[in-house]
């Protein structure tokens, strides 16, 4: 029968959660929609675009094509990558 009250306990300490994790995913969402409506919007980065699609083997990805698009880095078909100026500028 203790085990009831205990469930019971357990019930409203998961309910109040609940209810406080409701109401501040209802603030954060008015304030981003606020601050849309304002124009203060974040844009994102190239990179940080390529870490929502596909984590941080798809940034590596990204930053290897860029690296052998601005001819810092020779890539070569059998998989191997010579960097050919070291001096990093992102």
């Amino acid at each position: 029968m203790f085990w009831v009250l205990l469930l019971l306990l357990a019930w409203a300490v998961a309910g109040t959660a609940c209810t406080r994790l409701c109401l501040a995913a209802v603030h954060a969402a008015a304030v981003e929609a606020k601050e849309a409506t304002a124009g203060q919007g974040h844009d994102l980065t190239l990179y940080e675009a390529a870490f929502l699609s596909g984590g941080p083997r798809r940034v590596a990805d990204l930053t290897l094509v860029s690296m052998a698009r601005q001819r810092r880095l020779l890539l070569a078909r059998t998989g191997w990558a010579t960097v050919v100026d070291p001096r990093g500028r992102d």
